[in-house]
């Protein structure tokens, strides 16, 4: 699969960008600025858009297997509860299956998803899944990720929905987790921060010690859209372009790093319709010109301009021209070509009363001797040099060629 380009939206109109391989690997350099300038990038290439965490809720639902479209009917009925007080106009996707009983949900404002269409649109970029950027937090077994950025931690534990809390210290967030259901199963706690966070990360990390068997600080040195973007980039999140939202086919994005090929590709075609026309409407004027010719010629000869009679008229003539064992002209001619040295030229011949004359240009008389035994050895003809004159072009010989 090709490289896929993340967009990271941020604040007042700008984002990040990059692309990665499918194996999670940053295949460009990372890039910030105004939306608008991921254009170029965008061109001929997938594009997945990350939106901020705090405006889709993501949860999972029981829901039985069913098609996409009917459990996006099913979503709000069975999150009621938790929907009302949080989306007033939601938007529900579903992503991947859970377990045999549950899948993964993702729910947003629908003012919120048009907003941010709207401004990709405006910068002529069209997204082919929006998800968000919580679901790029990494899921390990047995061990509780997070990922530190501003006042923001991002967390996942394995099995359970990825979520981002505002203004937390590491040691609340964990507290957090085990207020909601965390089980006994998480032994290890790996945590990366931006460069900005770095130092209370080593501070705080070390009040969790005691909790993990071991726990790992790192730091993101160009903060955690890398690594949000290479969790999706392997294991794509859920959608938010669903159902009216569906993503529209970015056809003319993907074919224009391919148009110059396919302008060329349309000249050759259209160069090779133009010779094969040429080339039938040369052909089209010699057959015409040849059935002039034999009209001609049938009108002529035999007092007919219909090919058909014509035809029919040389048949007879042929069949006539001689009993069952006659030989007749295309025989005599077919034996004389067997017959003929190279070296052997034949100015003139004529064929008349199935006696065939020919005028001869050869080397020297032994040729002309050699090529009249020829035809007398195959016991059909028998041949006659009547006249043998030498020039200065060798030897002008006349050969009369009558069946016996």
């Amino acid at each position: 699969m090709a490289d896929a380009l993340f967009i990271r939206l941020r604040e007042n109109g700008t984002a990040e960008w990059a692309t990665f391989a499918p194996t999670g690997q940053i295949t460009s350099a990372l890039s910030r600025g105004a939306l608008a300038d991921a254009r170029v990038a965008a061109e001929g290439r997938r594009v997945v858009v990350l939106v901020p965490r705090i405006d889709v809720l993501l949860t999972q639902a029981e829901l039985p297997a069913s098609s996409q479209a009917r459990m996006r009917q099913i979503v709000p009925f069975s999150r009621e509860d938790s929907l009302a007080a949080e989306v007033e106009s939601p938007a529900s996707a579903v992503g991947a299956r859970l377990s045999p009983a549950s899948v993964a949900v993702a729910v947003v404002d629908k003012a919120k998803l048009e907003a941010w269409l709207a401004a990709l649109a405006s910068a002529g970029i069209v997204p082919q899944a929006v998800c968000s950027e919580s679901e790029g937090v990494p899921e390990v077994p047995a061990t509780l990720w997070l990922l530190l950025e501003g006042s923001c931690v991002y967390a996942r534990r394995p099995g359970r929905p990825p979520f981002a809390l505002e203004g937390m210290t590491l040691r609340q967030a964990v507290d957090a987790l085990a207020t909601a259901g965390a089980d006994d199963e998480i032994k290890h706690a790996v945590a990366y921060a931006d460069p900005g966070s770095q130092a209370r990360l080593q501070a705080e990390l070390r009040e969790l010690a005691d909790l993990f068997e071991s726990a790992q600080a790192k730091v993101a040195v160009d903060g955690v859209f890398p690594h949000l973007a290479a969790t999706l980039a392997q294991r794509p999140g859920t959608n938010l372009l669903q159902g009216l939202y569906s993503p529209k086919s970015n056809w003319i994005e993907l074919a224009r790093p391919w148009r110059n090929a396919a302008a060329l590709l349309a000249a050759l075609g259209l160069l090779a319709l133009v010779l094969e026309g040429a080339e039938y409407w040369t052909l089209r004027r010699a057959d015409e010109h040849l059935g002039d010719l034999l009209t001609q010629s049938c009108q002529k000869i035999l007092g007919t301009n219909r090919a058909s009679a014509c035809d029919a008229e040389l048949q007879r003539r042929r069949s006539n021209a001689g009993g069952a064992n006659a030989e007749t002209f295309l025989t005599t001619l077919e034996a004389v070509a067997s017959a003929r040295d190279p070296e052997l030229r034949i100015d003139s011949l004529v064929w008349r009363n199935r006696t065939m004359d020919l005028q001869l240009v050869a080397a020297d008389v032994g040729a002309l001797d050699k090529f009249a035994k020829s035809l007398e050895q195959t016991h059909r003809f028998k041949p006659k040099i009547e006249s043998a004159n030498q020039n200065d072009t060798g030897v002008e010989g006349r050969v009369r060629i009558a069946q016996p």
